[in-house]
């Protein structure tokens, strides 16, 4: 239906009036009423000729500018701002554009032959077409727009005559950090004392300790309640600060061992969600140390964007490629994983982690949240405006298969005595 609304020229509008007026006049010729005379007639015919005449102007005013806009060959002009979030504003300029006679010209954009965005464009000067709106795309990656559609509708909307346009360019939604990932002091064994920050950095193993008393050292730091009890002179160490920052090489797995098993709308929301969470141990990382990120494929990101991580964990998707060499080539101090990775994986690359490196496991089961009776019925009788429940997770046939490797993944982690966290 989606298809024929979209491809059609008659729109429903049209099917609506003919069908009254057909009902109309078969009520009127069957002779139902005995108050039907003359007049009635000449009513039911002036108003069929003054339909006809309504489509006839109707056709003429539209598809007279469609035509016209056809043979100038002029593309419409499509350029996208980002806002910061999950919103990019689209703006669409048309040059040299007739517009029906009271009617109005729309822009249908295409993203990845699957999403559809309309945006009304207004009439302004010099015979310009402009069009503005707040696009809302469901997923966090990377986005191709292959296709411009201008609707030429006339006023009743009864017509709507079309010019398909073939496009090239992209955008990339980018993950928002919410902040509420904090991770604590990265292990100073991870530091590469190569580049040098404005600010100091507390070091592990730097807090205050203390010394037994030389003559050279400074007589007022010496601990005094301690010589009272063990008659030993003891001092404070001075406390050190180190100018360089922490290189920390972030390594991030999208292995998905359940990818052709698990539905996609499932597996799309979780992505979105395992990006979130990658970012924000990126943010978190990034406020005092250097971070290398090191991706486990190459990402499609829109050009103005190709050297940002948030892009490049945009243009992320999930893959069954081979983990193990990723985590192979060298030691990583920060290791991002998560539970749609089979047990037999993993176990094939903890061997490969020490007591040095931070793994980070993001849950499936946390990501989709405990489901209680209160939240079914807000779904049911009312439109929830944050977390809607997924139906299909909920009752799907792997759900079980899922979870349980999730826990096993999670029980082999604490058997390793690996420093984890859980997302």
């Amino acid at each position: 239906m989606k298809y024929l609304r979209s491809e059609m020229s008659i729109r429903v509008t049209f099917f609506i009036v003919v069908l009254f007026v057909f009902f109309v006049r078969e009520y009127v010729t069957s002779g139902a009423s005995e108050k039907v005379n003359d007049m009635a007639f000449l009513l039911l015919k002036s108003s069929t000729f003054v339909f006809g005449v309504i489509i006839l102007f109707s056709i003429i005013t539209t598809l007279v500018p469609c035509l016209a806009y056809r043979k100038s060959k002029i593309k419409p002009e499509v350029k996208f701002t980002y806002t910061g979030t999950n919103e990019v504003v689209c703006e669409v300029v048309c040059n040299k554009l007739p517009f029906p006679f009271m009617g109005t010209v729309k822009a249908g954009l295409t993203f990845d032959r699957r999403y559809d965005a309309q945006v009304v464009l207004k009439k302004l000067k010099h015979r310009q077409g402009y069009g503005r709106k707040n696009l809302t795309l469901p997923d966090i990656k990377n986005y191709d727009l292959d296709k411009v559609t201008l609707f030429f509708q006339d006023f009743f909307r009864m017509f709507s005559f079309k010019i398909k346009f073939s496009y090239k360019a992209s955008i990339t939604i980018l993950p928002v950090s919410e902040d509420n990932v904090e991770l604590s002091k990265i292990s100073s064994t991870m530091d590469n004392d190569e580049i040098r920050t404005d600010t100091v950095h507390r070091k592990e193993g730097e807090l205050l300790h203390f010394k037994h008393f030389e003559v050279s050292d400074d007589i007022r730091r010496i601990v005094w309640p301690v010589y009272a009890k063990t008659r030993e002179l003891v001092i404070r160490t001075v406390e050190m600060h180190n100018m360089y920052a922490s290189k920390i090489d972030m390594y991030v797995s999208f292995c998905n061992s359940y990818q052709n098993i698990l539905e996609k709308t499932v597996s799309d929301s979780f992505l979105n969600s395992y990006k979130t969470d990658i970012w924000e141990v990126y943010k978190s990382l990034i406020k005092d140390n250097d971070v290398h990120f090191v991706p486990d494929q190459k990402s499609k990101t829109a050009v103005e964007y190709q050297n940002e991580v948030s892009a490049q964990i945009s243009g992320m998707d999930w893959h069954s490629n081979n983990i193990e060499e990723y985590f192979g080539n060298s030691k990583a101090s920060v290791a991002c994983i998560s539970s749609l990775i089979s047990l037999h994986n993993i176990e094939k690359i903890l061997d490969k982690f020490d007591t040095n490196t931070l793994v980070i496991f993001v849950s499936l089961k946390s990501s989709v949240g405990k489901i209680s009776a209160k939240d079914v019925l807000r779904e049911i009788f009312t439109i929830p405006e944050e977390k809607k429940i997924n139906w299909k997770w909920m009752f799907s046939s792997n759900r079980r298969k899922v979870l349980n490797n999730e826990n096993a993944v999670r029980s082999a982690l604490i058997s390793k005595n690996l420093n984890y966290i859980e997302l």
